[in-house]
């Protein structure tokens, strides 16, 4: 997460979608940079509004000065990542480790409820009595969001680069089938894609 109330927003870093690319190049502009731990660096609109908003506000920025921004990735290239990921050799052992399955054994699981990645739905759903995220930026569209950061910011756009990115792996196609079945899964954070820029 990064607070830059002066400028405007608040950039809340949903995970797989390039929020450490976002911390490298715009990190150094933050008012506030929650970069560890994961749980809190990858903090829901909700969470967010319950224990930053209320810590801004007390400095002089009340949640109506600000817009909050992230970025969502189509939800099958969003677990996609997250098998790939999962899978590597410093992950062996562990229970979540995916080396040892096929994505359709990984997408099953999920659909099943044994495996919870979260939600892009539920991640930029804030409390009742507050703003809604106000902009959300595609993943393919990562450039765009940062160049709207950095106009907000008043600074030059910075190169973004790719940063803690999945490994690729041998098995990396996505059978139409397991595709059909995440989507409709993932119907709900399908349609925050969707409507995303």
């Amino acid at each position: 997460m990064l607070a830059m109330p002066s400028a405007g927003f608040c950039f809340l870093a949903m995970t797989k979608t390039g929020s450490t690319a976002v911390e490298s190049a715009l990190g150094r502009y933050a008012e506030i940079a929650v970069r560890r731990p994961p749980r809190l660096k990858h903090m829901s609109a909700r969470t967010f509004d319950s224990v930053w908003a209320p810590v801004l506000e007390h400095y002089g920025h009340p949640r109506e000065s600000y817009e909050l921004t992230c970025v969502v990735r189509e939800p099958v290239a969003w677990a996609h990542s997250w098998f790939r990921y999962r899978a590597r050799p410093e992950v062996a052992g562990r229970p979540n480790y995916t080396g040892d399955l096929t994505f359709a054994q990984f997408a099953e699981r999920i659909v099943a409820g044994d495996v919870d990645l979260g939600s892009s739905a539920r991640f930029v759903r804030t409390r009742p009595d507050r703003p809604d995220v106000t902009h959300v930026w595609r993943y393919e569209n990562l450039g765009d969001a940062v160049a709207w950061m950095a106009g907000r910011l008043g600074v030059d756009v910075p190169e973004v680069a790719r940063v803690n990115a999945s490994p690729d792996r041998p098995d990396d196609g996505i059978d139409p089938a397991v595709r059909r079945m995440l989507e409709r899964h993932f119907a709900a954070d399908l349609a925050v894609y969707e409507a995303a820029r």
